[in-house]
């Protein structure tokens, strides 16, 4: 019996304010190359690795990486200080959402400027970073990420929205709210990874000589792989609450420490649930099994005058039913290594070896 994740009030009414926020947005075609505006910085020291910080209420990003040394950001939204001049001459000089890039201390942040930060609801960010970049991204709200080629370290948290992850090679920690994770890393990761999806599949493709230590856990869905078995051993581990796994970090930002507490209170109401049904049902079996142990093993019946005997099977007893709490495995890949962590409250988790 699947338990879908139900939203709060108090989240309906949010994301209903946002929806009316949308007519506020300066229409654009996304596929016109004129319609957008192009930023550019570089780090203060290319010898290091830069990091990108993108903070966005709710945007589409796509992150590529290239071998060249800018940070280069192309978005739907206009410049901070460039107003666009449409064909008729005209700009407008009314407060307008718009973006801005800015770099120090080789740090280059990606915000949304304007009085009304949500107009920026349904704008697209195309950005290139130098490989070996660190990423930190956050939406508050909404929209899709997408990571190409990256090789530093990805901090990622999305309210509402898919993230996937191409090519990466070192660390990933992603956590959304509603939104599929998928992660493909090029090389075995060298630092711990974390993905966790309060509704959606998580599927994570890792080199076939991966070492790691492994903890997987979802209510409802299934945990799933293509590892060989004396690769990936695997073993059930008892849960009965809410897992530590979502509980919030004290030393998280506001948006993961919500995503966690979102989850963790899902999970202790998913729990009281599963375990009533558990018990209903305890009773219904247990009624069956009395019922079939009274009936008779044999019925006596007339045939063509003679009276006849005829044996009736007994009935089987009915099994009990499994346990309806999630399920949690954990186990090692090539002996262990590096720690990953795996939860989806709703929804399947596959890690598979991309030989």
């Amino acid at each position: 019996m699947n338990t879908l994740f139900r939203p709060t009030p108090r989240l309906l009414t949010f994301l209903a304010a946002l929806v009316l926020l949308g007519p506020s947005i300066r229409a654009k075609d996304k596929d016109d190359d004129d319609a957008k505006s192009t930023a550019r910085v570089q780090f203060s020291d290319p010898t290091k690795p830069g990091t990108l910080k993108l903070s966005l209420p709710w945007a589409e990003a796509r992150i590529t990486a290239t071998d060249g040394k800018e940070v280069i950001v192309t978005s739907t939204l206009d410049q901070k200080g460039h107003k666009e001049v449409d064909s008729e001459g005209f700009r407008r000089i009314d407060e307008e959402v718009t973006f801005e890039l800015v770099e120090k201390d080789n740090v280059a942040l990606v915000t949304i400027a304007g009085d009304n930060r949500w107009a920026s609801h349904g704008a697209e960010f195309d950005i290139k970073v130098p490989r070996n970049t660190n990423l930190i991204l956050r939406t508050e709200a909404g929209g899709d990420i997408e990571v190409n080629g990256v090789e530093g370290d990805l901090d990622i948290n999305s309210m509402n929205g898919d993230v996937t992850l191409r090519d990466i090679g070192s660390s990933a920690v992603v956590n959304t709210m509603n939104g599929e994770i998928s992660a493909t890393f090029k090389r075995a990761p060298t630092k711990p990874v974390s993905l966790s999806s309060m509704n959606g599949e998580i599927e994570l493709r890792l080199p076939s000589d991966t070492k790691a230590n492994l903890r997987m856990r979802t209510h409802n869905g299934s945990i799933r792989t293509n590892f060989a078995e004396g690769v990936l051993q695997a073993k059930s581990e008892k849960t009965s609450h809410a897992s530590a796994d979502a509980r919030p970090d004290a030393h998280a930002d506001p948006t993961s420490r919500e995503i966690s507490r979102e989850m963790a209170r899902e999970a202790a109401r998913m729990d009281r649930e599963h375990a009533k049904i558990a018990k209903e049902v305890a009773k219904a079996v247990a009624e069956a099994n009395q019922l079939a142990a009274s009936i008779t093993t044999s019925v006596t019946t007339n045939v063509n005058g003679d009276t006849v005997t005829v044996s009736v099977p007994p009935i089987p007893p009915i099994p009990p039913m499994p346990n309806f709490g999630g399920k949690s495995i954990v186990g090692t890949l090539n002996g262990g290594g590096i720690d990953i962590k795996l939860t989806s409250m709703n929804g399947t988790i596959t890690i598979r070896d991309t030989k």
